[in-house]
């Protein structure tokens, strides 16, 4: 975005900042023993009180007994029946991060109790998310008699019923709302079921498959004498659904970071050292911005068999290839990401909606594209390419929205749709493509909505210079992890002075300020356009987050710019 001048108002990417006020007086008398800056990080994220606050710091919930999802008692019963019957077991996941570690957990605990087990994981482009006919028929060629699905399945009734009829049970783990039970499911796992009283519905899928994993390891404990070992996949599935970092998340996330640092599987180790992560030092905004997406590009352009076979792999030289191979992949989702947007932004006509579909879109990358796109307009996006005569499309919006209300008074022109408020996805003819647009258009037109006034960035209050130390990193850090409802502390530093910069990568710009310590220096990624605006001198204003880094074994504290205000000359 173009320099905006000296507008008080708004950054040099556009946004305006919603710098959260302070918190009362009376919360830091309160509360002593922790830095004020800790107390307003708390007080943003809804710990407003001395009792929230002491609760926080006590330290995350214990999980909770598994037995109060609903059907537990089915599950561990037919599963317990197929180790009896040595009885042949599919692992059914869904292709992204959440599917495929819940699929590889689920996998190691069937080859400690006994089972012959084998995976099947939807090819994106080709199959499709969930259970469906085809896969249905192939899992029953291989003579199994069970499948246990993880993060899908809870509302495919027909792909049940036709498992049954070809003698598949079923036991579904999901974590997806539904309004009703397969009838013919031999176990539903979901907290999010109706009339679930299950305490927490924010388990990703990975968490409510290991929440079988506990029972079974109740039930099975010699077998399974540590399920606690699989907290590395848990963790690493969490973050990278953005569930929510509370309740039992929160201590799954803690610990697996834990077995994740201490002893990490060589497939996470060679991830992290080609993404240039310290496995040692492997926090959650490293699984959320370095080992995700990568795991996440064998499903969007390859398979994520690879993404598996990754997280299986258990010698360092095949494990370090996959990483090596996952990454180049991560490199071209990226390219293929940005010539999406480059070539959606240009259909942006001033519609209420952001509107574009493609032949030549890469399909594994639209939902990306529209998500950044939504953020970007502050609007709708819809962003689909063409397969085998089809426009398969991703939706997402911000909030206000309601993409399931939008898309249902669209069924006219839509070939399939489904999803939530504010993701979804589509099918629709291609002639029938411009009549959606219009259709949407004309929809989002009659609704009362707010103007969008550009983007927001929120921080979570201003501090001094001198507050950018060692020791503000660290009392941060006894706060984490961070993720979903638990963001990453985001701090405002106003009126300093650029005393130089340098680009660094292919579009990085390192900066260094007159007032901070010498051995501290700020990096904003992506942004090296913007160095010309930032020529020694001038003095400005920056969002930032904290963090370190490590070169030549030196670790450093590091300023993560987020965004730069222009203070006027």
């Amino acid at each position: 975005m173009a320099d905006t001048g000296d507008d008080p108002r708004r950054s040099l990417t556009g946004a305006v900042w919603d710098i959260a006020p302070r918190a009362p007086a009376a919360l830091f008398a309160e509360i002593d023993e922790l830095p004020p800056l800790a107390v307003q990080v708390l007080h943003n994220r809804g710990h407003d009180s001395a009792e929230k606050l002491q609760e926080f710091m006590l330290g995350p919930l214990p999980p909770h007994d598994p037995y109060l999802l609903d059907e537990m008692d089915l599950a561990v019963a037919r599963i317990a029946q197929a180790m009896h019957k040595r009885e042949r077991v599919c692992i059914y996941g869904d292709y992204d991060v959440d599917g495929v570690s819940a699929t590889a957990m689920l996998l190691e605990t069937a080859e400690a109790l006994g089972l012959d087990a084998f995976p099947y994981i939807p090819e994106r482009l080709t199959e499709g998310y969930g259970l469906h006919a085809g896969a249905i028929d192939a899992v029953a060629q291989e003579r199994a008699t069970l499948v246990i699905t993880v993060d899908c399945g809870a509302t495919a009734d027909e792909e049940i019923d036709r498992a049954a009829a070809a003698g598949l049970d079923v036991i579904v783990t999901d974590h997806h709302p539904t309004e009703s039970r397969p009838a013919k499911a031999a176990a539903l796992l979901n907290p999010n079921a109706p009339g679930s009283g299950y305490p927490f519905g924010g388990l990703s899928g990975v968490g409510v498959a290991y929440k079988l994993v506990q029972a079974l390891a109740d039930e099975f404990p010699e077998q399974l004498p540590d399920p606690e070992r699989f907290l590395d996949l848990v963790a690493l599935g969490t973050v990278a659904d953005v569930a929510p970092i509370r309740d039992e998340n929160r201590a799954y996330v803690m610990e697996g970071l834990e077995w994740m640092r201490a002893s990490p599987r060589p497939g996470l180790r060679a991830l992290a050292e080609a993404a240039r992560r310290q496995p040692e030092a492997i926090r959650s905004d490293d699984i959320a911005f370095a080992l995700a997406p990568r795991l996440n590009a064998a499903g969007r352009l390859a398979s994520p068999q690879l993404a598996l076979e990754l997280l299986q792999a258990r010698h360092p030289v095949r494990a370090a290839e996959i990483a090596d191979e996952l990454n180049e992949l991560n490199a071209e989702r990226r390219r293929l990401t940005e010539d999406v947007m480059d070539a959606a932004r240009a259909m942006v006509d001033g519609s209420p909606v952001v509107f574009a579909t493609d032949p030549g879109f890469a399909p594994g990358v639209v939902g990306l594209a529209a998500s950044r796109l939504c953020e970007e307009f502050g609007a709708p996006a819809f962003i689909g390419a063409e397969i085998d005569g089809l426009v398969h499309g991703s939706a997402r919006a911000p909030d206000g929205f309601n993409l399931r209300d939008l898309l249902r008074r669209q069924g006219d022109w839509l070939e399939s749709w489904g999803g939530h408020a504010g993701a979804a996805g589509f099918s629709v003819l291609p002639q029938n493509v411009e009549a959606l647009r219009r259709g949407l258009a004309q929809a989002l037109a009659s609704l009362d909505l707010p103007e969008f006034t550009g983007p927001r960035l929120s921080a979570d209050g201003r501090v001094y210079p001198r507050t950018i130390s060692w020791e503000t990193h660290q009392a941060l850090e006894l706060l984490g992890p961070w993720g979903q409802e638990h963001e990453e502390p985001r701090l405002v530093v106003e009126n300093v002075r650029i005393q130089n910069t340098r680009l660094v990568g292919e579009d990085h710009v390192v900066l260094r300020f007159e007032e901070l310590a010498r051995n501290v220096e700020a990096i904003w990624f992506r942004h090296g356009d913007q160095q010309a605006a930032l020529g020694p001198g001038r003095c400005v204003d920056v969002a930032f987050r904290l963090g370190l880094r490590t070169f030549r074994g030196e670790t450093r504290l590091q300023m993560l710019v987020d965004d730069i205000r222009l203070r006027p000359v």
